[in-house]
C-alpha cells in the first residue's frame, strides 16, 4: 500500500465522529492499537501491537497516524519473514 493511500485511509478514519479507528483509551492513557493477523502471530509473538500516545486526547490524535504507520510496518516486516520461509 502506498504512503498516499495510507494517508488517505487514515484521514478518512479520523474525519468521522466518535472514536477514531486504531485509538485505544485505557485508564486515561491513549494507545495506537493494531491486531496482528492470525498467521503472523507466531512470528510477531503477540496478538496485538500497541504504541503509547500519552494522556492528552488531542496530542494522541496528532500522533496516531505516525504510530499506526510504524505498527503496520512491523506487520509488513513479519509478512516478508513469513514469505521468506515459503518454498
Amino acid at each position: 500500500m502506498s504512503v498516499l493511500m495510507l494517508q488517505n485511509l487514515l484521514q478518512t478514519d479520523f474525519g468521522m465522529a466518535g472514536t477514531p479507528r486504531y485509538l485505544l483509551n485505557r485508564n486515561g492513557r491513549y494507545f495506537a492499537r493494531l491486531v496482528v493477523p492470525k498467521d503472523l502471530r507466531e512470528i510477531v509473538g503477540k496478538t496485538e501491537l500497541r504504541e503509547p500516545l500519552g494522556p492528552d486526547r488531542r496530542e494522541a490524535l496528532r500522533l496516531l497516524p505516525g504510530a499506526v504507520t510504524q505498527l503496520q510496518h512491523r506487520i509488513a516486516v513479519a509478512e516478508r519473514e513469513a514469505g521468506a520461509g515459503m518454498p
